[in-house]
């Protein structure tokens, strides 16, 4: 019985040759289809993730300066600088450009980020009574764009516009 089984089988291995030219095609058909489908969501997934990085960094560049202004008792003011790339900047904006690496100025860490303010008056931290002027900065790229809100009692907040990005809920 052993050796029929084994002609069997013997048999069944001199028949096959290979694949054939459709099932190869096939193949390299699906292949290529999860390649392109791959870069594409890999493309997105970069820039959402830069644009969450991008907003955390300005989150706790502000958190510094709240911090500084509530230890020391004293008013600190807000700047944006949008020409040539923008950046955010505390204290006096005397000749500062956002090429100086200085830890009173945030630079986004990626070309395609775009920084946008929108206030009613200067923004700043008054370390009296711990408030701040109200307002809030938008990063935005091809992914969305997220906003940083600040309150007047000095609360910072990450929302997105439109839809949740990676674990920041949208707006209300």
């Amino acid at each position: 019985m052993k050796t029929h089984v084994a002609i069997k089988i013997n048999h069944l291995i001199v028949r096959q040759k290979g694949i054939s030219l459709i099932e190869l095609m096939l193949v390299i058909f699906l292949a290529s289809l999860m390649a392109i489908w791959g870069g594409k969501n890999w493309y997105l997934y970069q820039q959402r993730e830069r644009l969450v990085m991008s907003a955390q960094q300005l989150l706790s560049f502000l958190t510094q300066i709240k911090a500084d202004a509530d230890w020391s008792n004293r008013n600190i003011s807000l700047w944006i600088h949008q020409a040539n790339g923008s950046c955010v900047g505390s204290g006096s904006m005397k000749k500062i450009s956002c090429e100086e690496k200085d830890n009173k100025v945030y630079t986004p860490a990626y070309n395609d980020i775009l920084l946008n303010t929108f206030a009613q008056n200067e923004m700043g931290f008054y370390g009296r009574r711990n408030t701040a002027q109200p307002g809030h900065f938008i990063l935005s790229n091809s992914a969305g764009r997220i906003r940083l809100v600040i309150s007047n009692r000095g609360r910072m907040r990450l929302c997105s516009e439109n839809k949740s990005i990676a674990g920041i809920t949208a707006c209300r």
